[in-house]
């Protein structure tokens, strides 16, 4: 048996090009299989993490509001706990001047309020004022009052041209302007006479 080996040969490298491009078709799909299948993990993975971001998201202002929350009813509860604090030596031995007395309903204007305060409290945080700049935390403290009202008051009383208050500084420090001045001048000149 005589074997010829050109056609043999022949044959060799058509198989030999029919595997190759076989095995290159089995690679390219193989390759083209695998990266759906990362990619579409992948896909799954980050719709996991930005649920678990979001999840976290939402509890920290969860938190926040809490600890805000918190926050205030400490602040409520120092100052329910602090006795109001006194300036002078000399204001020891008088009444609290910041206590204003009871009194009958008024009708509730901003120069009501300024006025029916302004035996007491509204005076006595002037003369801290003309002390040096408070903040109105400070103003607080020393008239003994909530944190709303005595912002509320503050406010009335920049409104009214009392006070000033430095918007550069956080909180805001309050300072006694010249009618605020005037006004205590005018309390004490009757009282003198």
């Amino acid at each position: 048996m005589i074997v010829d080996l050109t056609d043999l040969g022949s044959d060799i490298v058509s198989y030999g090009v029919l595997a190759f491009l076989a095995g290159m078709a089995s690679v390219m799909v193989y390759a083209r299989a695998k990266s759906a299948l990362v990619y579409g993990r992948y896909r799954a993975d980050e719709a996991v993490v930005e649920a678990v971001v979001l999840e976290y998201t939402r509890r920290l202002r969860d938190y926040d509001r809490v600890i805000a929350e918190l926050r205030a009813k400490v602040d409520i509860m120092e100052v329910r706990s602090q006795p109001p604090q006194n300036i002078t030596s000399r204001q020891s031995h008088q009444p609290q001047p910041h206590v204003a007395p009871v009194s009958d309903p008024v009708a509730v204007t901003q120069h009501a309020v300024l006025e029916k305060e302004g035996n007491g409290t509204t005076d006595y945080i002037l003369k801290l004022l003309v002390e040096r700049p408070r903040s109105s935390r400070e103003v607080q403290h020393a008239v003994g009052r909530t944190r709303e009202h005595t912002a509320r008051l503050m406010k009335k009383l920049h409104d009214s041209g009392l006070v000033s208050r430095d918007a550069n500084a956080k909180p805001f420090r309050y300072n006694i302007t010249n009618a605020g001045r005037e006004r205590l001048m005018e309390k004490v000149a009757p009282a003198a006479v």
